[in-house]
């Protein structure tokens, strides 16, 4: 039996209420929140159901049916030959629900994962046997599912959190003036596999590396190499069995003669260290999501830093952007997501970045999960610039 895919059933079944039923359609691996909560992954269509009285329901192609008997988490399995919809129907009207939940998402892309055919295909076949059905969407449900670690996902998370500085570790001693971009993430990526990680490639081949004078944004490395006086960006998401960190590091590139970076460039240090402070100060369960982000926003306002251009943080777990509740402000870009309500066992980045024309522009990025009673440190902080 899968005991992660039993804790995150358990967690889901417990946002039920009486007389509703959530329904995750799937075929050839279409939805993402199948592998989440369920643990598994399924060849032909299929109808996985949590019911608040019956437990975890599937209904899947008699050639998946072994599958899911090995796995062990379902309480009930019914197999089909020929006719989907015919069992299917069949099984809704003896569940008889007033409210099916499914999983499409106007805000949240990893909440999103039925396609709109087959949104159709089940709003057809709903509609056969219940015509009168209640189809709401399930965003909130599955964001506390995916948000709220078990302690299972707490042992994944923390092991790459850790093995992230150990990376971090490593790889200090081998910068130095000269390096390319390209040849800093190459170096990286040697580095995870030496860990036994995987890192999160985000379409730019490996962890972000970005000499500032080149441009601080989500981009791919170039063949620019470091400089005396350069700023050097490194942020990181390796994965432990399916679960990645996010941590970024800032560095100075010392010229002859220093000792230390200029004043103006610790300065802003110090203002994203105060900042993350506040954050973390203000993340405790109950609060918005905006007002943490807000409490960011107002330390590097004090500290005469420019206006945060995105999130102060996201969630992390089976991604290294996580979905659910934000740490960020109430703008059009981000949706409801500032509006969440944080919870306790939710893993968060705190990541308050400073960028500006001219320089220095840097990030320093830590990991914290929410406790009962405020947060606490998953990552060993950064708490001065790194020097090359």
């Amino acid at each position: 039996m899968d005991t992660l895919a039993r804790q995150k059933i358990a967690q889901a079944l417990a946002t039920l209420q009486l007389h509703e039923v959530w329904i995750f359609f799937t075929q050839e691996g279409s939805d993402p929140s199948v592998p989440l909560v369920f643990g598994t992954a399924l060849s032909g269509r299929a109808a996985l159901m949590l019911h608040p009285e019956r437990g975890a329901l599937a209904l899947c192609a008699n050639y998946d049916r072994g599958h899911l008997e090995h796995q062990g988490q379902f309480d009930e399995i019914r197999a089909y030959t020929t006719d989907f919809a015919e069992a299917f129907c069949g099984w809704l009207a003896e569940l008889a629900p007033r409210t099916v939940l499914l999983n499409f998402s106007e805000h949240d892309p990893l909440a999103d994962g039925l396609s709109y055919g087959q949104y159709l295909v089940l709003d057809r076949l709903i509609r056969r046997v219940l015509p009168q059905v209640r189809l709401e969407s399930s965003q909130t449900r599955l964001g506390a599912v995916r948000g709220v670690k078990t302690p299972e996902e707490m042992r994944r998370l923390q092991q790459a959190i850790d093995r992230t500085i150990t990376f971090y570790d490593r790889l200090l001693p081998t910068l130095h003036a000269g390096q390319t971009e390209r040849q800093i993430q190459a170096r990286m990526n040697t580095l995870a596999a030496e860990l036994g990680t995987t890192p999160y490639l985000g379409g730019h081949g490996g962890p972000l590396v970005c000499i500032n004078r080149i441009g601080l944004a989500h981009r791919g490395p170039t063949d620019e190499a470091l400089r005396p006086g350069d700023l050097l960006v490194l942020d990181t998401g390796l994965g432990v069995d399916g679960y990645f960190s996010d941590i970024a590091r800032t560095c100075y590139v010392r010229a002859p003669g220093e000792d230390q970076a200029p004043s103006e460039v610790q300065a802003v240090f110090q203002a994203i260290h105060s900042a993350i402070d506040a954050a973390f100060g203000a993340l405790k369960p109950g609060v918005q999501g905006s007002e943490v982000d807000a409490a960011a926003r107002a330390a590097l306002r004090q500290a005469g830093q420019p206006e945060l251009s995105h999130a102060t943080g996201h969630q992390i777990g089976r991604h290294v952007h996580d979905g659910g509740t934000l740490l960020g402000p109430v703008w059009e870009r981000y949706g409801a997501a500032p509006h969440g309500t944080v919870k306790a066992g939710e893993v968060y980045t705190l990541e308050p970045t400073v960028v500006q024309s001219p320089l220095p522009s840097m990030i320093v990025e830590e990991n914290v999960v929410v406790t009962d009673d405020g947060a606490r440190w998953l990552s060993r902080r950064q708490e001065q610039l790194w020097l090359i």
